[in-house]
């Protein structure tokens, strides 16, 4: 079976689309125990007693991340492993990931800002098909939201009707009476 479609393990990351491998890490982490999603959101402070002393609580907590970084260093390439490879924690792993692959705040922001303005100035133009209209619209709202930016479904009907070229006027009337 194709590791990809494996219910054991999400897909190996090679350093490509790092937004549909964090998606499925995540779906992962949690199926593991939510609590292992937990160690991640909120990370891990290693008690600085000795293991010996650690109550259940504490051992928990240690038993999660180190579930969670596990998960992680199997479900990465050799490389990008190596960017990995010193962190004591599984959220640690993860924002030096997610700050390779996204940016950081400012950069995402960017980003996003890019990604507006795009989807504000995007049309049809008259020898485009719909469908080649609407992938490129697509492609807008993904990227977006794998910045987690979500476009509303209502906003996004908005702006197609909007974006049609003149020979769909009829249509997007229909629509728009439909609509109210």
């Amino acid at each position: 079976m194709d590791r990809s479609q494996s219910l054991n393990a999400p897909p190996l990351f090679d350093g490509s689309n790092y937004a549909f491998w964090k998606v499925h890490m995540c779906a992962f982490l949690c199926a593991i125990d939510e609590m292992v999603w937990d160690s991640i959101e909120n990370g891990y402070v290693r008690p600085i007693t000795a293991k010996s002393e650690w109550d259940k609580a504490a051992l928990a907590l240690a038993n999660t991340n180190s579930k969670a970084i596990n998960a992680i260093f199997c479900d990465v390439s050799t490389d990008e492993f190596h960017r990995i490879l010193h962190v004591k924690t599984a959220k640690e792993a993860l924002t030096i990931l997610e700050t390779t692959y996204e940016g950081t705040k400012k950069v995402k922001d960017t980003k996003i800002q890019m990604l507006t303005t795009q989807f504000e100035e995007v049309k049809m133009s008259d020898n485009e098909s719909f469908d080649s209209f609407c992938g490129r619209l697509n492609e807008i709202v993904i990227a977006k939201l794998n910045l987690r930016e979500k476009i509303e479904d209502a906003k996004v009907v908005r702006k197609i009707l909007r974006s049609l070229p003149e020979s769909f006027q009829v249509k997007v009337t229909a629509i728009k009476i439909w609509m109210r």
